[in-house]
């Protein structure tokens, strides 16, 4: 963004690009021009000596100070070489805009900057042999420079055979401040991430891999972080942005617990517990109290990703599940609701997608999670009125409902990601240096435009300690500066009347897969229905499973690392799959039914480790003489226990009837696992044996009678009065 002053100085720039060959001294302008040729051969081409910068005494110039430059020189001539010296040049004339600064940086040349020789030579002492490095030195004041007004200045070192011909030169910023009243401080606010990749599964107490040992320690990212945010978060009001999965992984290993596992939690190495990362918890709770502190959803999901895919419940779900173990593992509130003190009670207050890109569906879906504010890339919403960088602003939603947006400055946030700890000295100080030209050129631009700036590192950002502390120090004293902290600036975001929306839809280069998150669907699916298989489980096994289904959501997987996101998904279909099979229906596959009706036991089996609660369903044909009573029992089933269910079968005809027998969670969610066969045959030959029974009880007791008749009616005649005479 350009402000009045940029324009003028980019109109100055254009003049000086024709008039300047005209104006400048022929012996001037060809010393440029070699220098020119230079930049564009810098660094460790062959046959050449190459020149670095690797420190500066003062970080910006001031009319009192003297600036002492050094960094080394190395031989790839091929030959030996006495009498090296480095030169170090200087322009009068200030950067117009960062664009140009960008042009520099990258090795272009631009018409209006003239590097000229600002001191004596710093001539190196013995031979300079092939292949070998030495360091050299230089000083010049502000005077000598012809420094004036307030700006960012080119510095070159330049290294000449002792001949004087230019061989290769190193490049780098200084901003100059020539006292208090040539610019209002931008009031600047800093996020300082703690977030990496989620190590938890299904199984408790049990990580992926052991990584944060080393990372929570001394020299470790995570330790690094910690320890040089503690030193600077008063000084620089920074304002902490805490992934939860990472307090819980931490929380893990303060106690025994296992690296790596199988379907069946078992098979991970044992470790012991972790003072490392017992002693970085600790540090955290009391290093941080007091500091305002943003939590990210669980394990930090890819909030554009869930949207476009339609999962944004599990975003909501991703909040409510962060906050809550938040809360458990640091005893305070997140959030920030003033300028002046932490928040207290719900979601957290602001939400930071990955990458800080976000489309409008996007910002509607962190709305509907309670999110109040929104911290974006500053390239997602280049304004097109205000003629210079800001960092506050406003969007709406999709139903038009404003929301408070935080642009951190994307500028920033590449350079503070462009030298990682393993990166050498010299890439670490030219980091450091172009984040501070930067920031005075982004004051410059509009020096006397009341306006905020927002700080935000890669959110899996690893500087060294010296870097890291560096860049709080410079921020600190920088005069163009002011810290005032996150909720500050989203105050007064708050009050921003929302101009510009975003796209209403954008999907990013890096955003999880589709693909992937119809796989996370279908998990997640998979997830709810063994939540729901399970009788009255622990408020822990619970969390264990949606954190592990959470972990499968998280913007770590994007790009490089899809392998281990891909991993994390296929452990937990795994693990779901294993345990769900545990619960099974035993009854045979046949039924004979001898007559119309009669009972059919159902046998189930949980041969898992936890109990659970089913019912059996039955599938009957349609328009067949057959039902099924006695179904609608509920039965819970501890581990190892077989549950029977005693239900009731008719038949209205002889024959076969063929029955799906399958199993149903407590709320009716079915278990396809489950679903057996039943083929019932119904003869009804109960019914006519009974009946031949009945007949023939019925002849046998007729033949008693007659007998028994028979036989009394015998007993009279032999007893008459006569018969014997």
């Amino acid at each position: 963004m350009r402000s009045v002053r940029t324009v003028v100085r980019t109109l100055i720039a254009g003049f000086l690009a024709v008039a300047g060959p005209v104006l400048a001294a022929p012996a001037a302008l060809a010393h440029a021009q070699d220098v020119q040729q230079s930049y564009r051969t810098a660094g460790a081409s062959s046959h050449q000596l190459t020149v670095s910068i690797d420190a500066i005494n003062h970080s910006f110039a001031t009319p009192a100070s003297t600036i002492t430059v050094s960094g080394t020189v190395t031989n790839h001539t091929g030959s030996p070489l006495s009498g090296v010296q480095v030169q170090l040049l200087t322009s009068a004339q200030y950067f117009y805009t960062r664009e140009d600064m960008d042009s520099y940086a990258a090795g272009g040349t631009l018409g209006y900057i003239f590097p000229q020789p600002v001191s004596a030579p710093d001539v190196l002492t013995g031979t300079l042999h092939r292949g070998a490095t030495m360091r050299w030195s230089a000083s010049f004041t502000a005077a000598q420079a012809g420094y004036g007004a307030f700006g960012v200045f080119p510095l070159v070192a330049q290294a000449e055979y002792p001949d004087g011909v230019a061989s290769g030169a190193g490049r780098t910023f200084l901003p100059y401040w020539p006292g208090n009243g040539y610019a209002d401080p931008l009031n600047t606010a800093w996020v300082w991430p703690l977030i990496d990749q989620p190590q938890q599964g299904p199984c408790p107490q049990t990580l992926a891999t052991n990584e944060l040992a080393a990372s929570l320690g001394t020299g470790g990212r995570l330790g690094t972080l910690l320890a040089i945010g503690q030193l600077w978060g008063q000084e620089d009001h920074l304002t902490w942005a805490v992934d939860p999965a990472l307090l819980s992984d931490a929380q893990v290993m303060t106690r025994p617990y296992e690296v790596g596992f199988n379907s069946l939690c078992k098979g991970g190495k044992p470790e012991r517990a972790s003072s490392t990362a017992a002693l970085w918890l600790s540090s955290l709770r009391a290093g941080t109290a007091g500091q305002p502190m943003f939590v990210t959803p669980y394990a930090d999901p890819d909030a554009a990703a869930l949207t476009h895919a339609g999962l944004a419940a599990s975003l909501r779900a991703a909040y409510q599940l962060g906050d809550s173990v938040a809360r458990k593992i640091l005893p305070r509130p997140f959030g920030m609701t003033n300028a002046d003190s932490p928040g207290g009670g719900g979601s957290p207050a602001v939400a930071w997608p990955a990458g800080g890109v976000a489309d409008a569906s996007t910002i509607t879906s962190l709305a509907a999670s309670g999110i109040s504010a929104v911290l974006l890339n500053s390239n997602e919403m280049r304004s097109t009125t205000a003629p210079y960088d800001n960092a506050t602003a406003a969007t709406t939603t999709a139903a038009g409902k404003p929301v408070s947006v935080l642009l951190a400055d994307a500028g920033l946030t590449r350079v503070l990601g462009s030298a990682p700890a393993s990166s050498p000295a010299g890439a670490q100080f030219a980091a450091e240096q172009d984040f501070i030209a930067e920031t005075a050129m982004i004051a410059a631009e509009a020096p006397f435009k009341r306006r905020s700036l927002v700080i935000a590192p890669p959110r899996r950002w690893d500087p060294s300690a010296s870097e890291a502390a560096g860049l709080l120090s410079m921020t600190h004293s920088a005069p163009w500066l002011r810290d005032v902290g996150l909720a500050r600036l989203a105050t007064a975001a708050g009050s921003v009347k929302a101009r510009q929306k975003l796209p209403a839809y954008q999907v990013g280069s890096t955003e999880l897969s589709a693909s992937f998150l119809d796989q996370v669907a279908l998990v997640n699916s998979n997830v709810a229905t063994f939540e729901d298989l399970l009788y009255r489980p622990g408020s822990g096994v619970l969390r264990q499973l949606d954190m592990a289904a959470a972990v499968m959501e998280s913007s770590a997987w994007r790009a490089d690392a899809a392998a281990s996101g891909r991993l994390a998904l296929t452990k937990l279909s795994d693990y779901l799959t294993y345990w769900e099979g545990k619960v099974q229906i035993l009854t045979g596959t046949k039924l004979l039914l001898a007559g119309a009706s009669g009972p059919a036991p159902v046998s189930v089996r949980n041969a898992g480790l936890l109990p659970v609660q089913v019912r059996v369903t039955v599938a009957v044909p349609a328009n067949s003489k057959f039902s099924v009573g006695n179904i609608g029992t509920a039965g819970i089933i501890d581990p190892g226990k077989t549950w029977t269910l005693r239900m009731t079968v008719r038949s209205g005809a002889i024959g076969t009837t063929q029955l799906q027998l399958q199993l149903v969670t407590r709320n009716g969610t079915p278990l396809p696992w489950t679903s057996k066969p039943l083929s019932v045959e119904a003869t009804q030959y109960g019914r006519a044996l009974f009946v031949l029974i009945g007949a023939a009880l019925g002849v046998l007791v007729l033949t008693a009678v007659a007998r028994w008749i028979r036989r009394l009616n015998g007993t009279r005649a032999h007893g008459r009065p006569g018969g014997t005479g």
